[in-house]
């Protein structure tokens, strides 16, 4: 009678060399990329005011006290209690009806009717890709003014004006094209530095990173602006540097002999294990200096701190559970000898 092999088993016997447990570890990411490509293809990426164009205002904050009215309450926007009381006003009357600032510049506007001249005012940018948007943005100024007394003052809100989109989405070709040519240099390093696999693994890493920060990206629903460019660079240099830093590692190894009699899955997860901790430090370091950011930053910042989070996540995941497969499966018996 034939006993069941485990599928663990199967996995570290099979020609392919999988590391253990691959199969379950590949199962996440199979499904944040059939998800992420679902809503891509469908209702596409949450295009923000780089692309989609958005909403702009200003909003006079009366600090000459020209307005004199019981109702209307004077703030300086030079002292940071009055500007974070102004603007959380602001904030509240937008992200009550389901809309959330893209920036906030301090200016100034005149409104000759009440004899002001240049006075301060704070314009806010904000977005709106609802159908009856018009109808939103007039409810939105109501709300503002009423929010600051100005019922009887109507023009210290200034009229809501659209602002154009200032790029193309036909950046995307570009941005792909520097990362794609930032590849091949990358591999041809690690093919001279290393050997041919290493350029193999190196691709398929950057390449899985990419993409699943990208469903990511489109599952959480984050804005996508120009920044995106950034959250992919910085996918992409993490990733390179978890390929480095795992064959760097691997060189060690192979000449200090640890690898003896060992198969290739079984030193692939020998030498993750030895990574793990030092790893794990730098990437708890990227984590809080991107949450730092997504908590106390402005809008703009905050979407791209995000993205960066999503980026770490990912490429923490992969390096620890998918890398080791690609090495283990791409890497020849012959380069051990000729290595050692």
């Amino acid at each position: 009678m034939n006993k069941k092999v485990s599928l663990e088993k199967k996995i570290l016997n099979s020609r392919f060399s999988y590391s253990k447990n691959f199969l379950y570890f590949l199962i996440v990411p199979i499904l944040i990329l059939i998800v992420g490509i679902v809503l891509i293809s469908t209702i596409g990426f949450n295009l923000g005011v780089d692309f989609k164009g958005g909403v702009t205002f200003k909003v006079y904050a009366n600090n000459e006290a020209i307005i004199e009215d019981d109702n209307v309450v004077q703030y300086d926007l030079t002292v940071k209690r009055a500007y974070d009381e102004f603007q959380n006003k602001i904030e509240t009357v937008l992200n009550e009806n389901g809309l959330s600032v893209i920036s906030y510049r301090q200016t100034s506007m005149s409104i000759y009717d009440y004899d002001v001249y240049a006075g301060q005012a704070l314009e806010v940018v904000y977005q709106n890709n609802y159908e009856n948007a018009e109808e939103i943005n007039q409810k939105v100024r109501d709300e503002i003014i009423s929010t600051f007394g100005y019922e009887n003052y109507e023009l210290a809100v200034s009229s809501f004006d659209d602002v154009l989109p200032n790029y193309s989405f036909d950046w995307v070709i570009g941005i792909v094209a520097a990362i794609v040519f930032a590849l091949i240099v990358a591999i041809i390093y690690l093919s001279l530095r290393y050997n041919t696999s290493a350029s193999v693994v190196a691709l398929l890493n950057v390449a899985f990173d990419i993409f699943l920060t990208l469903g990511m990206i489109a599952i959480c629903r984050l804005t996508v602006n120009m920044s995106i460019g950034i959250i992919l660079l910085v996918t992409f240099f993490i990733s390179i540097f978890n390929v480095l830093f795992y064959f760097t590692k691997v060189k060690e190894n192979l000449k200090a002999g640890k690898y003896e009699k060992k198969k290739n899955s079984e030193m692939a997860d020998l030498t993750v294990k030895e990574l793990t901790m030092n790893k794990t430090i730098i990437y708890v370091f990227l984590l809080l200096i991107s949450f730092f950011f997504a908590v106390i930053a402005v809008e703009v910042v905050r979407e791209v701190a995000l993205g960066i989070m999503i980026s770490v996540l990912v490429t923490f995941y992969t390096s620890q559970c998918l890398l080791p497969s690609y090495w283990a499966t791409i890497y020849k018996n012959k380069k051990k000898k000729h290595i050692k």
